[in-house]
């Protein structure tokens, strides 16, 4: 005997999944109405499921935005993350993605920006950290043997390979700065009115969230553009040492090798 859902069915229950969430978001919806009667109202369910609903895509947020929870205090940011939730509904089951609007929220509360001016920026460094974190590290192999074959003739046509996944961000506050300051518990000065830029990667063991320049982010980006550095600037090419130092690429091409080198 064929079980499978006739033609009509499946569009009833779409409908019925489409009330529910509409439901969970306290906006008006029918749900009510095909839940069964029982010990509890249907309302009263509803309630319930809302709830939990919520408090889950709150701990999602408090999980994504740990800094900028500490940065707020706890209350307050309990009050913007139900917002959010209430305003930007989860459009699919997984919950990876969700909360990369966050700052759209927090822009509601001039009041919040006016205290806490770098507040847009700090959270738009730990949705890419989060990012970061979400895929498979990256070894940290660069080739130094290569640099051996580097001349000032060669150099122009040699291109980095940046990993997959590395993330940059060019903030007018220190973002980096504050991030490594709460993340480590650690208080110390920071002059707010110096720009700064932040380079992400994910390194075996160790998420790296290097405080820079923005000639090292146009680098990188340079390089991700497979871009040789002879169209970097002196300002690029000044950072370059500094870069392959810290592991921020995993290859230099471009150059001769072995017997050819000359």
């Amino acid at each position: 005997m064929d079980k499978s859902p006739s033609p009509d069915s499946a569009p009833a229950l779409h409908q019925l999944q489409q009330d529910f969430s509409t439901a969970l978001h306290y906006q008006p919806s029918d749900v009510t109405e095909h839940i069964q009667v029982g010990r509890f109202p249907a309302d009263q369910l509803i309630q319930v499921y809302r709830n939990n609903f919520v408090v889950s895509l709150c701990e999602v947020l408090e999980a994504t935005y740990p800094c900028t929870q500490a940065v707020i205090g706890e209350e307050c940011f309990t009050q913007l993350a139900r917002q959010h939730v209430l305003n930007y509904p989860l459009k699919q089951g997984d919950v990876t993605p969700y909360g990369a609007c966050f700052g759209n929220t927090v822009c509601t509360h001039p009041s919040l920006l006016e205290a806490v001016p770098y507040l847009v920026e700090l959270i738009q460094l730990e949705w890419l950290i989060d990012s970061a974190n979400q895929h498979p590290c990256h070894a940290i192999n660069f080739p130094f043997e290569k640099l051996q074959y580097l001349t000032e003739d060669n150099i122009a046509h040699a291109t980095l390979t940046v990993p997959e996944h590395t993330y940059l961000l060019d903030a007018n506050y220190p973002v980096g700065s504050i991030w490594h300051m709460v993340h480590q518990d650690k208080v110390e000065e920071i002059d707010l009115t110096q720009g700064e830029s932040v380079i992400i990667q994910y390194h075996p063991e160790q998420l790296s969230v290097l405080t820079t320049t923005p000639a090292a982010t146009a680098l990188v980006q340079l390089s991700q553009q497979g871009r040789s550095l002879g169209e970097a600037t002196a300002a690029m090419m000044a950072i370059l040492g500094e870069l392959i130092q810290q592991q921020v690429f995993s290859d230099i091409q471009g150059l001769p090798q072995g017997d050819s080198a000359c």
